[in-house]
This record gives C-alpha cells, structure tokens and sequence, in this order.
C-alpha cells in the first residue's frame, strides 16, 4: 500500500521518542491510542483474529518493548516522508516525558493514557520535535 493509500484508509503520521531516540510512523488512529481499555472497555483481543499491537492493549511501562514490536511494521523513514511532502505528524508519544500530543480532533487520544502519571496535551507535536533529531 502506498502512503496516500494509508492515508485515505485512515492512517496517521506520528513521532515516538524513547530513551531520548525518535522514531516516525505512519499508523491507523487505534495504535496511536494508549489505553484500549477506557477508550473501548468490551474491545476483547481474544475475540479477533488479527493481532492488534502484539496484544498490547495498555501500553504501560512493562509492555513499551511489545508495544514497539508491534508496531514495527508501521515505521517509516524521515526520508520517505519528506520526500512524500506529508512531514506533518499529528501525534506525539514521548515514553521518556510521559507525554501525548494529539492534534487530532475527532478522538481525544490524550485522555486515553495508561495511567496517572502520564500527560496528554491537545496542541501541535511539530512545535516539540526536533526533526534534525529525526534525520536518519
């Protein structure tokens, strides 16, 4: 599937930042949702075949490594996207700060975290990364 295909299916472009590295990726809404449980209490990932996020339904502090292994497959390099024209990210995860930056209007992603100690912020992620940071 192509990028501007992703991005008719729903797909988001966002940036994850863990132990002070960045990563891009282009994903659908659901994996940018930190806490499946409040944001759908009856999702039942034994009732689906398709294995979403490597079964990691809150990303909490011991599922972070599942968590990226699950979403693996969703990254995407600076490259790619700049050269595409579409280096807007929506989201922002920052595991280190424990921080969400959604500018995503339809879903309040930030008040789906995995706990208390977590923030979430409704603003624009661009204005917190550092893409020279990104650049592979």
């Amino acid at each position: 599937m192509t990028i501007e295909e992703k991005l008719e299916q729903g797909y988001f472009v966002g940036c994850i930042k863990y132990k002070d590295e960045y990563g891009l990726y282009l994903m659908p809404i659901a994996y940018w949702i930190l806490n499946m449980h409040t944001y759908d209490p009856d999702y039942d990932p034994s009732e689906d075949e398709f294995v979403f996020r490597n079964n990691v339904e809150v990303v909490s502090d011991d599922k972070i490594l599942d968590f990226f292994s699950g979403i693996e497959e969703y990254r995407i390099s600076y490259q790619i996207l700049r050269g595409s024209g579409l280096l807007h990210v929506i989201f922002l995860i920052d595991f280190d700060a424990k921080l969400v930056i959604s500018w995503f209007n339809d879903i309040e992603v930030e008040t789906y975290l995995p706990d208390k100690s977590w923030r979430g912020l409704f603003d624009d992620p661009n204005k917190y990364i550092s893409f020279k940071d990104i650049e592979e």
